[in-house]
């Protein structure tokens, strides 16, 4: 699926990110040589909704016929993720750390495997990757569509079919490993490398000094015992992260999502609160306890306050989802992962949930359009913002937006009573 190319210029034009042999390769790929096809025209044309911050996105449209009836023209439309080529900086980083590169070659060499395994549909089909793009179904076309507001909290019935996706995920990975007797994690070692959470990527740790700025100017930490426990004793802590999101000695791995924040959902058009959320975006994926999803969907995706009467409503409705998908498929959960050990888990890696939603927050919960403006309008300080150093602006955001500020302090607050 992927053609072999050394060197990509800069894409100026956007029919000119494909040539026409490729956009005949998609084709076929599409209708999965079913019927020989012959391709008559094609269009892209730049994805005008809400999108992420680490690419560019495009609708590919073809216009075809099937060779043994020319007379009808066929119109299909997939989906385009490219490197962010309008943003040089952007570009740079993402191809220094490999993100798109590594997205593309889980889609082609395992998600397109794991989605044959369920009729339950909760990722989209790829068909075709490149390293700098890569082509799948339009979730859109298939009837979903994403949140409104990719930064709202969700509601209880949202919760449940994003946990119902991700047991999903989890169940096919471990199916697969059964099947073809592999470990994913080895199988991919070098695909499924950490791309955040590590002391080498300047993203998570402007977001972790960031954090600890904010503890340092907390109101319920103002004490000189706690300060003391900040500057000491609170980085460590973190540090202790870093280990929690590798593949586990203890507990058993499966393949996970690991960026499950609400602009990678796209929910069921009609059927919003029983049929399982479409997963988008798997760039930051790792093979890790099933904990670690679960608790990055619960911490980022719900306020604190929903925290305390519903987390233990969402560790129970994954594992019932977990289970009756493995039992679809074969398998009994609990000779996979046991609800005990599940729950061990959860305890025992919460401090990951916590902190990654803190520093998610310096990116997430920042008011209005403050980083789209950035994104648009000043390239250069979006570029220092988000990968080089945010703790002043985060300070600053502090003083002039109560809801912003409101929020942050009960997330550190969330995360600092887990430690104390």
């Amino acid at each position: 699926m992927s053609p072999t190319t050394s060197t990509l210029a800069r894409v100026d034009k956007q029919n000119e990110l494909f040539s026409r042999s490729e956009v005949e390769q998609i084709l076929s790929n599409i209708l999965n040589s079913n019927a020989a096809a012959s391709l008559l025209e094609y269009n892209v044309s730049p994805e005008c909704g809400p999108t992420g911050y680490l690419g560019e996105y495009f609708h590919l449209e073809l216009k075809y016929n099937f060779l043994e009836s020319n007379e009808t023209i066929q119109t299909t439309r997939v989906f385009v993720k490219s490197l962010p080529y309008h943003n040089p900086k952007m570009t740079a980083f993402i191809e220094a750390c490999g993100m798109l590169t590594k997205e593309a070659a889980i889609y082609e060499q395992l998600l397109n495997e794991l989605r044959k395994l369920t009729p339950t549909v909760w990722c989209a089909q790829c068909y075709f990757t490149r390293r700098d793009l890569f082509v799948m179904q339009n979730i859109v076309d298939m009837g979903y569509e994403p949140l409104v507001d990719p930064a709202e909290f969700l509601t209880q019935t949202q919760m449940d079919v994003l946990l119902k996706s991700l047991a999903t995920m989890h169940a096919c990975g471990i199916t697969y490993e059964t099947r073809n007797q592999v470990n994913i994690g080895e199988q991919l070692n070098d695909v499924l490398r950490e791309m955040t959470v590590t002391p080498d990527v300047v993203f998570y740790t402007a977001g972790v000094r960031a954090v600890l700025a904010v503890a340092r100017v907390h109101p319920a930490y103002q004490s000189e015992t706690l300060q003391k426990f900040i500057a000491e004793e609170l980085p460590q802590h973190m540090d202790r992260v870093y280990e929690m999101v590798n593949p586990s000695k203890k507990y058993r791995n499966v393949f996970c999502h690991r960026d499950l924040w609400g602009g990678n959902f796209f929910f069921h058009k009609s059927k919003p609160d029983t049929e399982p959320v479409v997963l988008v975006d798997y760039q930051l994926a790792r093979y890790s306890p099933p904990a670690i999803d679960v608790l990055m969907a619960v911490y980022m995706n719900i306020t604190p306050q929903q925290r305390k009467t519903m987390k233990h409503w969402c560790y129970d409705s994954y594992y019932n989802y977990f289970a009756e998908e493995l039992k679809q498929q074969g398998l009994t959960a609990a000779e996979q992962i046991s609800r005990s050990e599940l729950e061990q888990s959860l305890k025992e890696l919460e401090l990951f949930g916590a902190l990654y939603n803190c520093i998610s927050a310096t990116i997430l919960r920042v008011p209005g359009d403050y980083l789209k403006d950035l994104k648009l309008n000043h390239p250069d300080a979006f570029h220092r913002y988000t990968n080089v150093d945010r703790v002043a602006e985060v300070l600053e955001l502090l003083k002039i937006d109560k809801t912003f500020r409101d929020y942050i302090f009960e997330c550190v607050d969330e995360m600092i009573r887990l430690l104390l």
